[in-house]
């Protein structure tokens, strides 16, 4: 079993005013090349990984491929 951790840098869509709304948010999907991905052994370490990047700035996610 794999685990990794991929982040992206969340585009700044703020229109100026933290009152308004100009248009309702939508998921943000990166072109491949975009995202960046590091390795992990186990799922502790990659889940404190993963709420670093976020505190960074960054969208992370942590993923695992099922092997039998």
């Amino acid at each position: 079993m794999n685990i990794w951790v991929e982040w992206w840098k969340i585009p700044n869509t703020n229109s100026g005013s933290h009152a308004q709304m100009n248009k309702n948010m939508s998921i943000y999907k990166p072109d491949p090349e975009d995202i960046q991905r590091r390795f992990f052994d186990t799922h502790d370490p990659a889940r404190k990984y993963a709420k670093q990047k976020c505190a960074e700035g960054y969208y992370a996610t942590v993923k695992e491929d099922r092997s039998l």
